[in-house]
Parts: structure tokens; sequence; C-alpha cells
């Protein structure tokens, strides 16, 4: 009887120092880390590398581990956090590698894609921009004869684990933009190559915000295209001033019409050489598929909507504030 009653003691003691070593810290305290677990390494040796980041001692590791019969730990990367508890921890340990959810708006450009990736300590920005103009580096045939891949990169919400390669970034966006638009380009027999409806379509994404007019506003570009006419996108200006000189501009002044870049569309006739941001799916359909106009203006007023013209007269009433 005494020594079911030790027995009973004990297992209540172990349970209890289980439930407080899972417990342990309790919290996260510091700054997320990302801490790389090698393949091959005993529960000791990561006990010791966790200890090294701060995130928990390496005796209540290990002790953790034999209390909870937990031996399969995982190698990848984790993201941990000082102070974390140690049966957070192991549980992290043992389910596999943490993945971030990376959102990238369309719109972006590859730019502000590739701050992002560094801020979530997914990949270096500079690596990633770097292979942005070196396409010829990834598989996908119909990539041929396209030097820069800004605008191929498909905005939308993905899955990343840290210290992914940039390449391999880069190309789960190149296969998602393959799955999710190319089966649309190839049905719709357009006479416009990929190349350009993706230039297009960066210029509607960053000229319509609503969904509805976009088809509107592909419309009177294609329309200015056939008729031999400048695009003369704002757009492509603000682009501009950024790409040549670092201004970031709202409102445009008539001056910053003059910027001399090959992607200002009052200056240059037809498309600039590459898209000015990462088109969504909406925006791309949109050239593939425009409205039937014969308007040759818009012009953005005042309650967020555009005002649509068939001649210069009419568009300069709508430019002067007036209604349609």
């Amino acid at each position: 009887m005494r020594s079911k009653f030790i027995l009973y003691l004990s297992l209540s003691w172990l349970l209890c120092l289980f439930l407080a070593l899972a417990f342990y810290y309790g919290g996260e305290e510091g700054e997320r880390k990302i801490v790389v677990i090698e393949n091959g390494l005993s529960g000791r040796e990561i006990s010791y590398i966790l200890e090294e980041e701060g995130i928990v001692p390496s005796f209540l590791f290990r002790l953790f581990l034999f209390l909870s019969n937990q031996d399969k730990l995982i190698a990848g990367n984790y993201f941990l956090y000082p102070g974390e508890a140690v049966g957070e921890v192991v549980k992290k340990l043992t389910q596999g590698p943490s993945y971030e959810k990376i959102t990238f708006p369309e719109g972006f450009t590859s730019e502000q894609m590739a701050r992002v990736l560094e801020e979530k300590g997914i990949c270096s920005a500079r690596d990633y921009l770097d292979l942005i103009n070196k396409p010829e580096l990834f598989s996908a045939g119909w990539l041929g004869g396209i030097t820069n891949l800004e605008g191929f990169l498909f905005p939308d919400t993905y899955y990343f684990s840290p210290f992914t390669s940039p390449q391999k970034v880069i190309e789960t966006q190149l296969h998602h933009f393959e799955e999710v638009f190319l089966p649309h380009y190839w049905l719709s027999r357009s006479s416009l190559s990929l190349k350009e409806v993706v230039i297009l379509a960066s210029m509607v994404e960053k000229e319509a915000k609503r969904k509805e007019e976009k088809p509107v506003v592909a419309s009177v570009f294609i329309n200015r295209l056939k008729q031999g006419m400048k695009l003369q996108s704002c757009a492509t200006v603000v682009y501009a001033l950024y790409r040549e000189k670092g201004l970031k501009v709202e409102n445009l002044k008539e001056e910053d019409l003059k910027v001399a870049s090959p992607f200002n569309t009052y200056l240059i006739s037809g498309l600039p050489p590459q898209a000015i941001c990462n088109p969504g799916l909406d925006s791309l359909l949109s050239v593939l598929y425009p409205q039937k106009t014969d308007y040759l203006y818009f012009v953005l007023q005042g309650d967020g909507k555009h005002a649509f013209s068939q001649t210069y007269e009419e568009h300069l009433h709508y430019k002067e504030g007036n209604n349609p």
C-alpha cells in the first residue's frame, strides 16, 4: 500500500514537473528569431542551439524531451521567440518547419515585393531583385523573349519558410502566373503578345482601382494604339519619376510629364519596355477582353470614378470637373 502511495506521489510530481516545463517562460518576450536546425542533429545538439539563440535553456529542453518521450525533431528553419514556452518550442520542432504568410497586393512592384520578403526573413531583397533581370535562369518555356520578370510575379498570398532561396520564391510566383492566367491567354487567341498583354495590364492596374472600369480603361489604351496615338498614361509617368529620379509623386505637375524616360508614355510612342507593376487577374483579363468602345480619353473625377470620352474637347470638359 505504501509503495503504491509513493508511486502515485512520484507520478504526480512528474506530471506537475512536465506541465511546469511545458509552460516554462510562458510567452513571447523578445523579437522573433529564425533558428536553423540542420539535418542529423541530436536532441542535445539542438538544445545547445536553442540556448545560444536565447530561446530556452538547454537542460530544460532536454528534460522536456525526456519526460514527453519526444525524439523525432524535424530539421528546417523555424520562427521562434526568446522566452517561448518549452512545450511550444518542442511542438514546433516536431510539426516541421515554419512558414510565413506573405501577401503581395495587386499592383505591387518587384521592389516592393523584395522589401516584404526581406522584412519577413524569407530572402535577401537584393538577391531577389538581381534575379528579376535574369529570366533565362528560369525554365518556363513561355518566358522566351522576355528580358525582365516585372509583371509576371503574380500577386497573391503565398507561404514561404525562412531562408527560402529567391530563385525558389520567383519560381513559385511564375508557376502561379502560369496556372492562373496562361490558360486564359491561350484560349483568348489574342493578337497581342504575352509581354504586350502584361505591360498593358500593369498600366490598367495602376490607372483603374474599380474592377468594373478596368475593361473600359483597357479599351482606351488599345484604341489609342490602333490609331497610333501616344498612350499618355499618368501611371507610367509616376513610375518613370521614381525609376529615373527616385521621386515618389502622387499628384503630377505639367513639368513632370516631360521627364526623360523610356517609360514616359507622354513622350514615347507605343508601349513602355516592360511592365510598371505586377497586375492581378482582373487587369490581365481586361486586356484580353476589353469593353468595345470608341473612347480615347479618360480622367479621374472627385468621386474616384473615371469620365471617359471620344474627343479631346469632351475630355477637357470633364477635366475641368464637369460630370458626364
